[in-house]
């Protein structure tokens, strides 16, 4: 309700406040609701392993969410429409190719990504430390690139917040790409270069069946403008369909998640090469024993269409007419098109789940453009349902065994 009033006020106080800086709408929704309401970061978190593993939850305390700040339809588009992949061509069909051996530096200047941000206090920031000249708020500012001529500002943070750069999370994974475990696969960014990711992928698979594999994946994504941590995902791709399955571990954590304080830089530092490969491996050990259970399941027309109803809810129009949603057809048709359904898996809880997630990856809605469909399925509300669907599927395995 308050969507259509933010976005003119935005649009009306941007230049006045700004001056010449650019800002991101989304960059500015931050600035405004820092300053009114003093909170920047919701994240629940709790330590592990020295880290943060976290459950992302939304920014409820805003008057107004950075979505509301985007006419409908407005693409997430790619930063300066760059972006670099080893390989074939990606699922989303964006991109320019390099080789197998790129090295973390070559990969984040072939992505577009070799610029550098900096934090510089906000108009009207107090001091909050005279001996530091430490102000309670900062702009997040990037360098310009290719025709630009001034900075662009990202987003508005606190005083405790530490910039990570772009070619910092590049070297994250050097020791693992170094030691031939895992090889780049995709890196880019979104908007004015608020969020960057790295996808990596790792050398062994999860067999299911001979003809259902699944390939796993590593997926960094940081954000410049405030909204969120460093996170390292688990990112099972099944190869038949393409499909991104979005794994999260048991007790419902899907990330390594680092918040960008003075000592984010070690805590990175703390998570590569053998400790990394640890906690990799614990995760994809777990999603391959959960996956086969999965994949041994069998589902009859009644528990598949059970499934359906909690992960999409009828109507109660429908459920009085005995009417299913047109979602629930077209995650059956997935289920009997066995060019992306293997026939040995096709009535099983594996399938079922492979089919939700697939038409979420490709069906059809108002984004403009694969830019817009690639946030929704790695960052936004494609994989909150996926991560909900396996929990499903992982509840469905307990109550079976």
């Amino acid at each position: 309700m308050f969507g259509a009033a933010c976005r003119r006020q935005t649009l009306m106080m941007s230049g006045e406040v700004l001056g010449r800086s650019r800002i991101s709408l989304r960059g500015w929704f931050l600035a405004m609701s820092v300053a009114s309401t003093g909170t920047i970061n919701l994240t629940e978190t709790v330590s592990y392993l020295g880290y943060d593993i976290v459950d992302e939850l939304p920014n409820t305390g805003s008057v107004c969410s950075p979505r509301d700040l985007e006419e409908p339809g407005m693409a997430h588009y790619l930063f300066r429409g760059g972006m670099a992949f080893v390989g074939e061509v990606p699922w989303h069909g964006l991109g320019e190719a390099v080789a197998s051996t790129v090295t973390a530096n070559e990969m984040c200047r072939a992505a577009g990504l070799d610029w550098k941000v900096w934090r510089e206090p906000a108009p009207g920031a107090r001091v909050v430390d005279e001996g530091h000249r430490l102000h309670d708020r900062y702009l997040i500012m990037r360098e310009p690139v290719g025709d630009e001529d001034e900075a662009v500002a990202l987003g508005m943070v606190g005083s405790a917040y530490k910039p990570l750069q772009n070619t910092e999370a590049f070297e994250f994974f050097e020791p693992i790409i170094e030691g031939n475990y895992a090889r780049f696969h995709t890196a880019g960014a979104l908007g004015n270069g608020e969020r960057i990711w790295v996808l990596v992928k790792l050398n062994d698979r999860i067999v299911i069946e001979k003809d259902d594999i699944v390939d796993r994946y590593l997926l960094l994504s940081n954000s410049h403008d405030g909204t969120g941590s460093v996170s390292i995902r688990f990112t099972p791709i099944r190869v038949v369909c393409q499909n991104t399955l979005n794994f999260a571990l048991k007790g419902g954590s899907g990330a390594i998640s680092v918040r960008h304080t003075r000592n984010i830089a070690r805590h990175l530092a703390a998570a590569q090469a053998a400790e990394l490969k640890r906690l990799i491996e614990k995760a994809f050990t777990e999603a391959e024993m959960l996956f086969g259970k999965m994949a041994l399941m069998s589902l009859d027309a009644q528990r598949t269409n059970e499934i359906l109803e909690l992960m999409f809810p009828r109507t109660e129009r429908q459920q009085r007419n005995g009417l299913e949603p047109e979602r629930w057809h077209r995650i059956k048709h997935v289920l009997e098109d066995t060019s992306v359904t293997p026939p040995r898996t096709k009535s099983t809880l594996w399938a079922l789940y492979n089919a939700i997630t697939r038409e979420e990856d490709y069906r059809m809605s108002r984004e403009a453009s694969p830019e817009s469909r690639l946030e929704r399925v790695w960052f936004g509300s494609g994989h909150d349902l996926k991560i909900r669907a396996l929990t499903i599927c992982r509840q469905e395995v307990h109550e079976a065994a």
